[in-house]
């Protein structure tokens, strides 16, 4: 094999540094990564950004360039020296190096502004794409990147080293690219002694090892193999091995005693393994009416949040079968908040199904945050989903969804008045009192709204507000000499009301008016009666 041809110059080591100066640098690095992953490409404070963090690493640079090399406790640079082990910012910026298998990156002096920011989207890139593309050697040779050298950690050295009982500290160091000498200069292939072969780990071996670790670096080097040999048993179909696994990851990122590192590294993988075929796998299992453990599945489901909202909807849509569809629904309950905005883009989905099982769905969350959507949705050309709609926004409440809801008794649909006054009263909604009691009060010569004003009078006896009292009471009063049967219907409504409210006023008004006989003191004293029996079973 021909020797390394590579003639370009190594910064020297021992170039001291100001500690402050170094941590400065490095944190605009970890800045101009966050601002690559957060701005649109125009915008202005992207571009600020990656230009302090360039000018910031340009003005530690010596006439050689600077290197920074990653360890076990954070990042050093120019070999060594300058040590920043306990900076928050070097510790998270050596975690973005390590993940992408980074040990050592030198940058030349030749580095220009446009090749630092090439390199900076290339670090914002998930871990698993740039190990998948070749490393980032290997994406920075193809971009035609010179002035930025990374040096490459063999990662399964870390894993045989700990299981030999070496210090995670020596596998790091000792897990450099092929062809870089422990002691510098231009070392050949042929000078490089081999790796011995690393060991394989089994996933139950590396979720072991993951368990009894608490260095943040080391712990997130474990996850991503973990990912990696658990996508295989997934592509496989092995879920058997995979369910053991997550549940041991989610213990482990609920553990308190670890590092947020350490649990963010274990959510991370625990959701790379739980997704796709995973969830699918799981979600078969919840449509087995005989399957036993639905709580863990739920928990699983619960930890994905909105990434297996859809494929849950699609199946409810898509599902007869009641007692599934409220297991599967149950799940999404479970996910909670997160559901809420995949929910609301389904309700834009033009297959009436699929938005109507999201329908359902957000009115048992009873989030507000649905409220804007469902209020859409109530006004909709099918007056399947507007009805659904309606229930919803009753069981959600509040005066946004009460607002929508009082709205539509004026609607020039009578089906859909009907259904916004039903809701009002099943869901008890106080703030309805008023507008329900202007719909029973307002003229109607021709008696077209009468039945519109009877289902308001059984809604007010639903929800049970007193402050009601006074305005039916004068409704009873009332005399009419026109459209008398109509009115006489609506006041034996409104002692029905009067009882269901119930209370001392209500009693006494109601003992008075059924002195008066007729149709109307017959209704009262029935209503009494019930009143009377309601009041000796509370009382036994």
């Amino acid at each position: 094999m021909p020797a390394s041809t590579d003639t370009r110059s190594r910064p020297p080591k021992g170039n001291g540094r100001a500690a402050g100066a170094v941590v400065t640098a490095l944190g605009e690095i970890l800045k101009g990564v966050k601002a690559i992953a957060f701005y649109p490409e125009a915008h202005p404070l992207r571009r600020e950004i990656i230009h302090r963090a360039y000018q910031a690493i340009r003005s530690l640079m010596g006439a050689e360039g600077i290197s920074i090399i990653v360890h076990r406790n954070g990042l050093s640079v120019s070999g060594g020296e300058g040590e920043v082990e306990n900076a928050p910012m070097a510790l998270s910026l050596a975690k973005e190096l390590f993940t992408r298998e980074i040990q050592r990156l030198t940058l030349l002096p030749e580095l220009s502004p446009d090749e630092f920011t090439e390199f900076l989207l290339l670090l914002a890139t998930e871990p698993q794409k740039v190990i998948g593309e070749g490393g980032m050697a290997g994406l920075l040779d193809r971009r035609g990147i010179r002035s930025i050298i990374a040096n490459e950690i063999d990662i399964a050295a870390v894993f045989t080293k700990r299981s030999t009982g070496e210090p995670a500290e020596e596998a790091v160091s000792e897990g450099t690219a092929p062809g870089e000498q422990d002691k510098g200069g231009t070392g050949t292939p042929e000078d490089t002694p081999p790796h011995p072969t690393p060991a394989d780990p089994t996933v139950e071996e590396l979720l072991a090892s993951m368990e009894a670790e608490y260095d943040g670096i080391t712990y997130a080097t474990l996850a991503r193999m973990l990912v990696v040999k658990g996508e295989a048993l997934k592509a496989e179909g092995n879920f058997d091995r995979l369910f053991p696994l997550l549940l041991g990851l989610l213990n482990q990122n609920a553990d308190e005693m670890r590092s947020g590192e350490c649990r963010e590294s274990a959510l991370d993988a625990f959701r790379i393994l739980a997704r796709d075929e995973t969830a699918e796998h799981l979600l078969d299992h919840l449509q087995d009416e005989d399957f036993k453990q639905k709580e863990i599945v739920f928990m699983i489901l619960h930890h994905l949040g909105r990434d297996v909202v859809d494929s849950i909807v699609h199946r409810i849509a898509a599902c007869k079968n009641l007692s599934i569809k409220k297991t599967l629904t149950t799940a999404l309950l479970r996910i909670g908040p997160p559901a809420v905005p995949p929910l609301l883009d389904v309700l834009k989905d033009g297959r009436r199904e699929f938005a109507r099982a999201a329908i359902a769905v957000l009115g048992e969350m009873g989030s507000r945050d649905a409220v804007r959507g469902l209020s859409l949705t109530a006004y909709h050309a099918d007056n399947r989903i507007r009805i659904d709609s309606i229930r919803a926004l009753a069981r959600v409440g509040g005066k946004e969804a009460t607002e929508v809801l009082t709205d539509l008794l004026r609607d020039a649909n009578s089906a859909i008045r009907r259904q916004a006054i039903l809701w009002l009263g099943i869901s008890r909604n106080e703030r309805a009192v008023q507008p329900l009691l202007d719909l029973i009060l307002e003229r109607d010569i021709m008696g077209r709204t009468l039945t519109l004003k009877k289902e308001a009078l059984l809604a007010l006896g639903r929800i049970g507000d007193r402050r009601a009292l006074d305005p039916l009471f004068r409704l009873v009063r009332k005399r009419h000499l026109l459209a008398r049967d109509r009115w006489d219907a609506l006041k034996v409504l409104a002692v029905d009301a009067i009882g269901q409210i119930g209370g001392d006023i209500a009693r006494k008004f109601l003992e008075k008016t059924a002195l008066r006989g007729g149709s109307l003191g017959r209704a009262c004293a029935a209503v009494l009666e019930t009143m009377g029996g309601k009041r000796g079973e509370s009382h036994d």
